[in-house]
């Protein structure tokens, strides 16, 4: 129960590649959650992008390619536990919604994974160049991406970062002092716990990583979430154990 496993499952992570070409358009996931009800079927998310335009995309063609993006990166099925987990916090707390919804799109996203090298430790207040996060996406797939593809990731993880809030500016960017809350910790909490991690090993993960957890701070982010009761925690000697009873999920 004190395993530290690191959670980078295949199961979990994906392969996606999708900010090569889009950001992770967190704008329009507000928008589509704000109008689909959270018991609504996988169809109704179709629905109300493709039919009813709720994102107002000017062509059918526009709508269809954001919903196959949305869906790339968010499910939008409830069936997935990873995205009715996504909407159980999401009404929680308002405020984390960029970090969760930036939570689940770095999931599935290997570009966007990738990109993150390039600001993982900057102090708030560091300038952050388009050529910078190209250079991080470079480093892991430069032999499989041209030039031109790999100059439009820059921009656009940049602007992931940036909806996220891990960034801030426009032409000019800078590294933000950004800080999760009990809510984004969480959620981070529970994809660690999909992956396989158990005990303080749900925090052993890429995803605290992006929310600035230091492993020593582990035990503690866990506290803060289990204070507000998002999470059950039980600490007894060296055994911890962590569970996600709202979830379904044991851990």
């Amino acid at each position: 129960m004190t395993s530290t496993r690191h959670a980078e499952s295949d199961v979990v992570l994906g392969t996606l590649r999708t900010t090569a070409s889009h950001t992770i358009g967190i704008p329009h996931l507000v928008e589509l959650l704000r109008e689909v009800p959270s018991d609504a079927p996988a169809e109704r998310y179709r629905e109300a992008v493709v039919v009813d335009n709720v994102l107002g995309r000017p062509t059918q063609a526009g709508r269809q390619r954001s919903f196959r993006h949305l869906r790339e990166l968010y499910f939008l099925d409830p069936v997935r536990p990873e995205f009715a987990a996504l909407r159980h916090f999401w009404v929680i707390d308002p405020s984390s919604r960029p970090l969760l919804a930036g939570l689940l799109a770095f999931t599935r996203d290997e570009v966007l994974r990738a990109s993150y090298a390039a600001i993982a430790d900057l102090r708030a207040g560091s300038s952050v160049a388009s050529a910078d996060l190209t250079a991080a996406v470079a480093a892991r797939f430069g032999t499989e991406m041209s030039e031109s593809t790999l100059g439009k990731t820059g921009r656009n993880t940049g602007a992931c970062w940036t909806q996220t809030g891990h960034l801030a500016g426009r032409a000019k960017k800078v590294r933000t002092g950004m800080e999760a809350g009990p809510t984004a910790i969480a959620y981070a909490a529970y994809l660690g716990h999909l992956a396989g991690g158990r005990g303080l090993g749900v925090l052993d993960n890429p995803w605290s990583q992006i929310l600035g957890i230091d492993s020593g701070r582990s035990l503690e982010a866990l506290r803060d979430a289990y204070t507000q009761g998002l999470l059950d925690l039980l600490v007894a000697g060296d055994v911890v154990d962590v569970s996600f009873p709202a979830l379904g999920g044991d851990a």
